[in-house]
């Protein structure tokens, strides 16, 4: 407590020094604020790492890219990131996480416009909350790369996952106006508009209004043995909206605030498993969850720039189900979190090569629910992180060394362990041929996860005797970047192999037949390959292929027991081969872009018996976009077919995929 007071006081101090008139570009450069706002008399410039020269693996889709590869949502968007395992439960809206590498969803932190993302109650993020209508960009960083000017609890994972909305500063007075229609297949409908409004001095204001109907009643083919029977997902009728007020103001002299106001409403009926001979089902979900951000970065002098950020968010979880085996017939459970959260980051240039970054980071989260067991439990949060980088035009060298303090506490009950703990990262990268833009590159990192809430707390489930999960992972790995003709001008390739050991897993386990308990038991290990490709081929003036391309491999195994029937196997849902490749013909015409997704098979338990083993699957499909101008305005039409060949498969056992589907949207803009 007491460094988090230091903090404050010298974080007080310098937001009330004198800003000087004067800025220097080239240090400004250096200093990896995000993106680039240019506004009357206020230079805040930040160049967005590229991805190729990056000290850590770092895989960055643009709106361009993400339009070229045929994404139309978040899901189908992160599908074509390597190293990447996404949980899908099917359907427009049906929950999504991902984890990165096979370390599992509660490992990789999410960031939204530069505020992490959290859930302490699960430890995972649900991405269907989130549009890709609104997004400039995704990014993922794996480990720590030498963007350093961030808050502390973007290192506190072992991988991130960035989403940025598309940028809306303007130099002049304008107005602007997005509206956007998108009907699909099994009652899909999702109306979209974006509005706001810009002035000459900076001032921005916009508004993002969402909502997604959708009966997600797909077919699917029932099979049990040498039987198989037609049926329709049911129970899957889905209401879901979200909201969004945004601002930026250049407040003060070089220096900009950006804050965002986010409500999420979604109402829905749970299909639950595919049962044989049942299909009653009779579960209903409504999940809620508001927040409010704030940041302020800017410079305070030559040497010394400054970020701060706050954050509040409340989050509640609704579950209601209908069913006689319960007592008095019926399960209710209403779970509600709250947290509170700033944070504060100094970068100091002190030279032109050499750069270092404090942050400090601090959050209160509390949780509770309607249960008679409730024992009220909360979580105080201390994170700092020094960091360093050393960079020339062809070298570059990071360290950072993050400090956690973990504080647990409960209204009845045993608490959990609290946790403190010092974890390092570093990464460097090298390019051999001044020439070539070839680039070596290695990287390692030291983390742990706390155990959530549930695991925890969680009535006959959860444990206070847990350990936190620790991570450690190697990687090395080259990037090249080329354009070698004029019909070929861009090829891109990058290619990394990692090995990664998770220690004190938190698994469960049963203790008797009627109840579960989590324990740390498992020790693992996963080794790997990510390989990307884009390449940009022009035939002819005005005609252009994008290609882009992408695969992982992932083998994970546990390594806690020789004598167990789990040792060595493959763990539970990570498949060993994974990618996807898209081609975007544009054109004066229709631009087209046909796209493919592969998976292998998995196996539902680490210990691989064959009647838990999924089926790979190859999905298909197929984008047909035209823009243009009518009327000074902008208009675009997209047609995509998903699954084009119809095929039948799962992410998760005994949730089928949806077969084929077509989504028609209209777009726009003012």
């Amino acid at each position: 407590m007491a460094l988090a007071g230091c903090f404050v006081c010298c974080s007080v101090a310098m937001a009330a020094g004198e800003v000087p008139d004067s800025l220097n570009n080239a240090r400004m450069a250096a200093d990896s604020l995000s993106g680039i706002r240019a506004l009357p008399e206020v230079t805040v410039e930040a160049v967005m790492q590229k991805a190729d020269r990056s000290t850590a693996p770092q895989f960055a889709l643009g709106s361009s890219t993400l339009k070229a590869m045929g994404a139309t949502d978040i899901s189908s968007a992160l599908k074509r990131l390597p190293g990447i395992n996404l949980k899908d439960y099917g359907g427009a809206g049906g929950m999504k996480t991902v984890s990165v590498r096979s370390f599992g969803a509660a490992h990789t932190g999410v960031v939204y416009d530069g505020v992490t993302l959290s859930n302490n109650r699960s430890g995972e993020v649900d991405l269907s909350r989130y549009s890709l209508d609104n997004l400039g960009s995704i990014s993922l960083v794996i480990g720590d790369n030498d963007d350093i000017f961030h808050p502390a609890r973007t290192l506190a994972s072992a991988s991130s996952l960035r989403l940025s909305s598309a940028p809306m500063v303007s130099d002049a007075d304008s107005l602007w106006l997005t509206a956007q229609m998108r009907v699909g297949s099994f009652g899909l409908l999702n109306p979209f508009v974006n509005v706001g409004a810009s002035r000459a001095d900076g001032l921005a204001v916009g508004f993002i209004g969402e909502f997604t109907h959708a009966l997600n009643d797909y077919p699917f083919t029932l099979r049990n043995g040498i039987y198989s029977s037609r049926e329709r997902r049911r129970n899957s009728l889905m209401n879901s909206g979200h909201g969004e007020i945004n601002l930026t103001w250049p407040a003060g002299n070089k220096s900009l605030f950006a804050a965002k106001i986010y409500y999420y409403d979604n109402g829905r009926q749970l299909p639950g498993p595919v049962i044989y001979y049942n299909s009653q089902c009779n579960e209903k979900l409504r999940e809620r969850n508001a927040f409010a951000q704030a940041s302020w970065k800017g410079t305070l002098s030559r040497t010394l720039s400054l970020k701060l950020s706050g954050k509040f968010n409340w989050e509640a979880s609704l579950y209601d189900d209908v069913n006689g085996h319960y007592p008095g017939g019926r399960l209710d459970q209403d779970y509600f979190q709250r947290e509170a959260y700033a944070s504060g980051a100094l970068l100091w240039l002190p030279a032109d090569r050499l750069a270092f970054n404090y942050a400090a980071d601090f959050a209160y989260g509390n949780l509770s629910s309607n249960l008679p067991q409730e024992v009220g439990p909360s979580r105080y949060t201390i994170l700092q992180a020094l960091t360093g980088r050393y960079r020339t035009g062809r070298f570059t060298a990071t360290a950072s060394l993050l400090g956690s303090i973990y504080l647990n506490r409960v209204h009845y009950g045993d608490e959990a362990r609290d946790n403190h703990r010092l974890s390092p990262s570093a990464s460097v990268s090298f390019q051999p041929i001044a020439s070539r833009e070839w680039r070596l590159r290695a990287s390692f990192k030291s983390i742990f996860r706390v155990p959530t809430f549930s695991e925890s707390y969680f009535f006959h489930y959860g444990s206070t005797d847990l350990r936190p999960e620790t991570t450690r992972q190697f990687n090395i790995g080259t990037t090249l970047d080329l354009a070698p003709s004029a019909w070929l001008p861009k090829l891109s390739l990058t290619a990394d192999a990692y090995l990664n050991n998770v220690d004190d897993m938190i698994v469960g386990v049963p203790y008797n037949m009627f109840v579960w308990t989590m324990v740390n038991l498992d020790k693992v290990r996963a080794t790997g390959v990510d390989i990307t490709l884009a390449a940009d081929m022009v035939p002819a003036t005005g005609h252009k292929l994008e290609w882009n391309v992408n695969y992982s491999y992932q083998r994970s195994k546990p390594l806690t027991d020789r004598t167990s029937a789990e040792y060595g196997k493959q763990v539970a849902y990570i498949p060993l081969n994974s990618g996807g490749a898209s081609v975007a013909y544009i054109n004066p015409w229709v631009d087209i872009v046909v796209k493919a997704i592969g998976v292998s098979s998995r196996f539902t338990t680490n210990s691989n018996l064959p009647d838990t083993r999924i089926d790979g699957y190859v999905e298909a499909g197929m984008s047909l976009r035209r823009s243009l101008k009518l009327f000074s305005h902008r208009w675009e039409a997209s047609f995509d077919i998903d699954n084009i060949f119809n095929k039948q498969y799962q992410v998760i056992a005994r949730y089928p995929m949806p077969g084929r589907s077509w989504r028609l949207t209209l777009k726009f803009q003012l």
